[in-house]
């Protein structure tokens, strides 16, 4: 790709006028003039996008064949794909009945079957390996079923029942503290006299 010649901006943006108007009127587009005269197509875009708020005849893009093409095809097609492939492939999801099934088929099987099994079902050996020692965590620990148990509020619960149940304790002590102390005024008898 040559450089572009002048050593002004002025000279610069006469050379990319001129040969924005040549390209435009090249009959098999942009792109092969650009590569039959050597032109960065990157450059010859940039220059297009600076030079085009001063030439406002540019904004008619129908001297484009590969445009007017693109188009054409556009409209030629009924809205239908070309090809039946997707852009993006999804990944499978496997369930917990596919491992199951898998894993009984693959658990002591030859070599030759195992590789069988994983081409026709697109796994590696490491997917294998992880959901057999999934499966064997699942099977040393017991599958509670029902809410999950907050320790915090059940030992927050025993508190509260203890502390009632001090509370109705320290009650009755206190009632009968003060019958004691009523028993004693009655009969006149002190503290010092319960001591001696």
């Amino acid at each position: 790709m040559q450089k572009t010649p002048g050593k002004t901006v002025e000279a610069r943006e006469r050379y990319w006028t001129r040969k924005i108007e040549e390209a435009r009127r090249h009959p098999k587009g942009v792109t092969d003039f650009c590569r039959r005269n050597s032109l960065s197509k990157n450059n010859y875009y940039q220059w297009f996008k600076r030079l085009r708020k001063v030439h406002p005849e540019w904004y008619d893009l129908t001297n484009h064949p590969e445009i007017e093409d693109s188009d054409k095809k556009l409209e030629d097609s009924d809205g239908d794909p070309e090809t039946e492939v997707s852009l993006r492939p999804r990944r499978r999801k496997f369930t917990a009945d596919d491992r199951a099934m898998i894993l009984q088929e693959t658990d002591n099987a030859s070599p030759a079957i195992l590789a069988a099994v994983l081409r026709r079902e697109g796994l590696y050996v490491h997917t294998l390996n992880k959901w057999r020692s999934q499966r064997d965590l699942m099977a040393l620990t017991p599958q509670k079923r029902g809410p999950k148990v907050n320790y915090h509020a059940t030992e927050n619960r025993k508190l509260r029942e203890e502390n009632a149940r001090l509370e109705k304790k320290l009650l009755q002590a206190t009632e009968i503290i003060k019958l004691q102390k009523k028993i004693s005024e009655i009969l006149g008898i002190t503290l010092e006299q319960l001591e001696q």
